[in-house]
């Protein structure tokens, strides 16, 4: 496993790996994205072009409406072409450089950026760690949930559960959790591991993320909600009376993931309203 670093290099380990992430946008929602800006720019312009005929064209009669050219309109629908798809080229230009430069800037100091599990999860939050083991509990069997299990070590047998959750960050339940990750992880290392493309995290976002606050919060988010949500199905969605329908060894720990849950979803409202 990956040897720990000093503060310095650990920080300076998770810009490059955040780098790297941000580098990774799903490129359909943003080809989606520009093709929207292509077509408000197309409807802008039509009207504009209509507009100016009707002021400043040639009547035949008075009164009578200014048939706009042809070639007007086709001028502008490949004007809107042209920004939607250059914008869109451009965009995948910069994304691709980026992610370039911060693979090469974690190659440089021994990592693999498409396998970053290859060593260990040291790398990863024990917040996002847990946001993905609840993906994997959720995920339909499949290639997504085999890539999970492969990459990360999660298993159906493992000692993590929802409703309620079985591991806090920062607990010794959850050192155990990364203990079992990551002996499984060893266990499977003959195989090989699946890699994390740029395409690839675009779409499923596997790639380490610097733990920042609002991080944090919307890592805690996903897997208190589903916690909750467990919960409701298992005891009723009335939370006043869990009292009565969930046994009394887990009463507590179902209490505090429904205020946490609440508490986790008022901060992230403050933070809204305050941006």
């Amino acid at each position: 496993m990956e040897e720990l670093g000093t503060p310095a290099r650990d920080g300076e380990l998770g810009v490059a790996w955040e780098g790297l992430a941000a580098s990774c946008a799903p490129p359909l929602r943003r080809l989606g994205g520009f093709l929207l800006v292509g077509f408000a720019l197309f409807a802008a312009t039509t009207t504009a072009v209509i507009l100016y005929y009707n002021l400043f064209g040639e009547r035949a009669f008075a009164g009578q409406g200014v048939a706009v050219p042809h070639a007007a309109f086709y001028a502008t629908m490949g004007f809107s072409a042209a920004v939607a798809g250059g914008g869109y080229l451009l965009w995948l230009y910069r994304s691709l450089r980026s992610y370039a430069a911060f693979s090469r800037i974690l190659r440089d100091r021994g990592l693999d950026p498409r396998r970053p599990t290859r060593d260990g999860l040291s790398a990863y939050s024990d917040e996002q760690l847990l946001a993905l083991r609840t993906r994997y509990e959720r995920a339909l069997p499949g290639s997504l949930k085999e890539r999970l299990a492969r990459t990360f070590g999660f298993h159906e047998d493992d000692s993590f559960s929802l409703g309620p959750l079985s591991a806090r960050p920062g607990t010794f339940e959850m050192g155990v959790l990364r203990m079992e990750w990551e002996a499984n992880l060893l266990l499977r290392s003959g195989e090989p591991l699946p890699e994390i493309s740029w395409w690839t995290e675009g779409r499923h976002r596997l790639l380490p993320r610097r733990p920042s606050e609002l991080c944090r919060l919307l890592f805690a988010l996903r897997y208190t909600t589903e916690s909750v949500r467990e919960l409701k199905r298992r005891y009723g969605y009335r939370v006043e009376r869990w009292h009565k329908t969930v046994p009394e060894g887990e009463l507590w720990d179902a209490v505090r993931d429904h205020e946490e849950a609440r508490r986790i979803q008022a901060a992230l409202n403050r933070r809204v309203r305050g941006a």
